[in-house]
């Protein structure tokens, strides 16, 4: 498995490397990257949202499994949260941005293309399962945001703020297709799996050209505190409840990779649309790129131990 992450690894540097020398040479620059970014956050995630929720195979969802990953998830949410806020000083919705990316990982382009080539149907569900659920809790955090930057909107108009909320949007097209099995024409899902397929390409040349500008000492400090809790205490949170309710972990293997995985784009994205500082977000993608080299690997096959 680590020579199948390593190698699947390479082309994501490479991608951020791009996007560091484009930075470093004046090819591009800040507002290229905020470009890149509102592209994934108003039209990719919706996007994600048809092929991942319209496709789902719930019947193999493992319900039980998802919940001990969710509170896990949340712990991590306020932990990040609450150490940006009380420690750091941080705003609202800064602090809001440092628990997403604390507690949001990369499953769909990093985690995900790995299982599918590891493991069997049924193992790769609840991945998923998260991907399928993290669309709500994305979605809420969006909603913070949005109150956290309107605080003189009524909540009627931030309530319908929500209607242009992305990761709702997503939400709202994929569980549409899939309750009422809607057929969709070859056509439009090729419109879609292109959309889908250049998320990872504009998100990763973001990072890499906001990574080329240099930040303070704080944003540094940030990164390596996200990228602590992601990489190290969310699967170890997560392994420690499992092991205590003696939970099967060849079932739970592939849950244990995702919590164990990089950060996610989306705290990246939407602190970029919410003129929230992003210098800690790109920091720790890069250092929990790195160290996702071992986690992943070490936490999926824990079970040999």
């Amino acid at each position: 498995m680590f020579y199948s992450l390593f190698f699947s690894t390479l082309p994501l540097f490479g991608l951020v490397l791009i996007g560091f020398i484009s930075g470093k040479f004046n090819l591009l620059d800040k507002l290229d990257s905020k470009v890149f970014l509102k592209l994934i956050g108003l039209i990719i995630v919706p996007a994600l949202g048809i092929k991942i929720i319209g496709n789902f195979r719930y019947e193999f969802v493992n319900w039980n499994l998802y919940f001990y990953y969710l509170l896990t998830q949340s712990i991590i949410y306020f932990l990040g949260f609450s150490i940006a806020k009380l420690i750091f000083k941080r705003h609202f919705s800064e602090s809001i941005i440092i628990g997403m990316t604390s507690s949001f990982s990369n499953h769909l382009f990093f985690v995900y293309p790995i299982a599918l080539f590891e493991f069997g149907p049924k193992d790769i569900v609840p991945i998923e399962t998260i991907i399928s659920v993290d669309f709500i809790t994305v979605g809420l955090s969006v909603c913070a945001l949005e109150l956290a930057n309107h605080k003189k909107k009524n909540i009627g108009e931030i309530f319908l703020s929500q209607f242009k909320n992305p990761a709702l949007i997503g939400l709202f097209l994929g569980l549409t297709i899939f309750i009422f099995q809607i057929k969709i024409p070859l056509s439009v899902t090729r419109l879609v799996n292109f959309i889908c397929e250049a998320g990872t390409p504009c998100a990763l040349i973001a990072m890499g050209i906001l990574l080329s500008y240099r930040t303070d000492k704080t944003q540094i400090m940030l990164s390596l505190v996200i990228a602590f809790l992601k990489i190290f205490i969310f699967p170890l949170i997560l392994f420690i409840i499992l092991y205590l309710i003696n939970y099967d972990f060849i079932i739970s293997r592939t849950t244990m990779m995702v919590a164990a995985a990089p950060i996610g784009a989306m705290g990246l994205v939407f602190a970029s649309i919410y003129n929230v500082t992003t210098d800690a977000v790109v920091r720790s993608g890069i250092i929990s790129y790195i160290l996702a080299l071992l986690s992943i690997p070490f936490f999926g096959g824990i079970i040999s131990f």
